[in-house]
């Protein structure tokens, strides 16, 4: 879908929505949105990721903990993929705020094998014994009622999984993506829906139309936290063609728009050229700066502007703060 497309469909939904989601109590919510220095993969934040989590209210103690990676497929070497020691350092993390049970799953959308998504032993080999990996992609799914109906789909078949932990901690990567600019924790959603039954790569929600499907998704699926690796993130052809591109960070936090805002800004991206996220803007809190609450550091210092495809060059923003 181009740009055009995009623009068309977002002043639609937008017109739609009508003047009472601009008094929602959303509004009035301050996100906290804490940024941690991550200058490389092998630096320990075990701890800190620990002191956020908890700062942040997230109450793991004697729970079922999903943690849902962005592991789309193997290809050692480009960026693809939520880094296997975010992965390792988050579920030890939630072991010890004293989580019942951590379990990894992912519904990769490129790969029906999950040999090359949460199965692969990079990621398998990293974790400790306790801790179990699930391809999403083939197990039970559940009916969920769609919270957000932009795609005019009445229900989701979401993982079961997924829909049965205590605790959803989704863990994206910081990537650009070639249909919708940007991919983030709300776009990461795509992986929580079996490819049983919405294809490789999920082409029914491709149908449906990838913005609205987003946001949908967003509204629909209970996530109760986020950790966003933008250690080194992906600029150009993303989300599998692009590369790496060094940030150096960790971005936290338990509002999905406000994380993402905040990781587009830090790539060079206007939020409110990215239809998406300005349709989100009417459902979530922490589109604007002035809504967000940085605790330790300003994403102004890991800015770094990242190339992307032509067609997202008016989204392009050269003074983020």
């Amino acid at each position: 879908m181009i740009r055009r497309n995009f623009l068309k469909w977002s002043g639609a939904v937008i017109g739609a929505v009508g003047l009472g989601a601009l008094i929602g109590n959303y509004w009035k919510k301050i996100c906290r949105v804490t940024i941690i220095d991550f200058p490389n993969y092998s630096t320990d934040v075990v701890g800190d990721i620990c002191s956020t989590m908890t700062s942040d209210g997230l109450l793991l103690k004697d729970k079922r903990v999903l943690l849902k990676p962005n592991f789309v497929e193997v290809h050692p070497g480009r960026p693809i993929n939520t880094d296997v020691s975010v992965i390792r350092q988050v579920s030890e993390a939630c072991w010890r705020l004293g989580a019942r049970e951590v379990v990894v799953g992912e519904a990769a959308g490129h790969r029906r094998d999950p040999w090359f998504s949460v199965i692969n032993p990079a990621v398998r080999g990293s974790l400790s014994k306790e801790t179990r990996c699930i391809d999403l992609n083939h197990g039970r799914a559940v009916r969920v009622k769609n919270r957000g109906k932009y795609t005019g789909l009445e229900d989701f078949l979401v993982a079961a999984d997924l829909m049965e932990a205590d605790v959803v901690i989704n863990l994206p990567k910081l990537k650009t993506h070639h249909w919708v600019g940007v991919t983030l924790s709300m776009k990461n959603l795509f992986g929580v829906l079996p490819g049983v039954f919405y294809g490789w790569p999920k082409n029914f929600l491709h149908y449906k139309g990838i913005p609205q499907s987003i946001i949908d998704l967003a509204m629909t699926i209970p996530v109760h936290y986020i950790v966003l690796d933008a250690g080194i993130g992906m600029e150009g052809d993303g989300p599998i063609l692009g590369s790496g591109k060094a940030v150096g960070a960790l971005i936290m936090g338990t509002d999905p728009l406000a994380i993402d805002t905040t990781g587009a800004r830090i790539m060079g991206f206007d939020p409110n050229r990215l239809p998406y996220m300005s349709v989100a803007s009417y459902h979530f809190p922490g589109f604007n700066e002035s809504a967000k609450l940085y605790p330790r550091e300003h994403p102004k210092k890991y800015f770094s502007q990242f190339t992307r495809l032509e067609t997202f060059e008016p989204a392009k923003i050269s003074s983020p703060w």
